[in-house]
């Protein structure tokens, strides 16, 4: 056996092979078969979320099919994927809570993560989805839930971005921005939306500040990151031991590193990413995951925007150079935190001024 370290480990559920050297000359194929979960630990996780609450749309709007070859409705897919990523979810001590809006019902309670109880509340949900979308009643109900919480909330909100709008009731995105000021909260708006004026609703709401996004609803099924990525990440240090059977199973690659308050693609990460798109394109089920973040230099608020725009520089990099799919591009981004060296010195600094790359998806 091997011991090789790894910047974002396989965790649970998928393979990410993205290895963290940064003294290595250039991206490079692995071929050792498997990567062995037991070796990352409880205390490799890094919470990047201390409560998370799901609002689960369970309106008429979600029987729409997924597509013209499946009976399975977007609700169907929905509650399977919840199930999956609540059993793949380690147990790091979360508050946790289920609610469905249509009408604004609790499922599971505001209160300790147990995973054996959360996964009887997912079964509980309703068999079929019925009945309007109260969206803005949602977004305002979670207010006093959150009141009594500590620490970072991630709210994962599933909306095709319509609901029954009435006179003298703030529009939802008025809720996001008024919750988020007033808590320490990140809203994840998992969108089914279908026209553009729904979109741009669900846009709005996730301005409420820079940690909140929009994930379309595809990729939220088709990469658990999206929902993971929220609650934890993995320390940058952790070990992973592989076989040495060959086999590809992904690919090597070196930290884009950036100088200090810029996103800018340096010409090195240029030809990192140009072999990460060389691969890509070689296998086509194999998907990147691009990691954002920053030095501790500045506010919180400020890190968290700036790694989100370093990993969208590359993100756009491989998508507007190489014709890299969005759907095969994960971006995340952490700010401050998980670093790499220390912030103590100016060459700690320069390291966790990065985006690490993580190649997953082959079998």
């Amino acid at each position: 056996m091997q011991s090789k370290s790894f910047t974002f480990p396989m965790v649970i559920a998928i393979m990410l092979v993205g290895i963290f050297a940064s003294t290595l000359p250039a991206a490079e194929i692995i071929t050792e078969k498997d990567i062995v979960e037991k070796v990352v630990q409880k205390e490799d996780f890094i919470k990047t979320a201390d409560n998370f609450i799901i609002l689960f749309d369970s309106s008429s709007s979600m029987k729409e099919f997924v597509n013209k070859g499946t009976k399975l409705t977007k609700y169907d897919v929905v509650k399977q994927v919840l199930t999956d990523r609540q059993k793949a979810l380690p147990d790091l001590d979360y508050n946790a809570g289920l609610y469905i809006y249509t009408p604004f019902q609790e499922v599971y309670p505001m209160g300790p993560y147990d995973p054996a109880k959360f996964a009887m509340a997912i079964d509980s949900l309703p068999a079929e989805p019925k009945g309007r979308t109260p969206l803005p009643d949602a977004i305002r109900e979670i207010g006093p839930v959150l009141e009594k919480l500590s620490g970072k909330t991630a709210v994962f909100v599933f909306s095709d971005g319509t609901f029954n709008e009435l006179t003298g009731v703030k529009v939802p995105e008025v809720h996001t921005r008024e919750l988020a000021e007033q808590h320490d909260v990140c809203f994840y708006m998992i969108s089914s939306a279908t026209t553009w004026q729904a979109e741009k609703r669900l846009t709005d709401m996730a301005k409420a500040n820079a940690c909140s996004r929009v994930i379309p609803i595809e990729a939220f099924i088709n990469n658990p990151e999206y929902m993971t990525g929220a609650l934890y990440t993995v320390k940058a240090s952790a070990v992973v031991e592989t076989t040495t059977e060959a086999r590809i199973a992904g690919l090597r690659a070196n930290d884009g590193l950036f100088e200090f308050n810029k996103s800018d693609i340096r010409p090195e990460f240029q030809r990192e990413l140009d072999e990460v798109a060389t691969f890509l394109n070689n296998n086509p089920d194999a998907y990147v995951k691009l990691v954002g973040y920053t030095c501790d230099i500045g506010s919180e608020e400020y890190n968290l925007g700036l790694s989100q725009r370093r990993a969208d520089s590359a993100a756009d990099y491989l998508m507007n150079r190489h014709n890299i799919t969005p759907d095969r591009i994960v971006v995340s981004y952490y700010g401050e935190a998980n670093p790499i060296a220390s912030n103590d010195t100016e060459e700690g600094r320069v390291k966790n001024r990065r985006v690490e790359i993580a190649v997953g998806g082959l079998n």
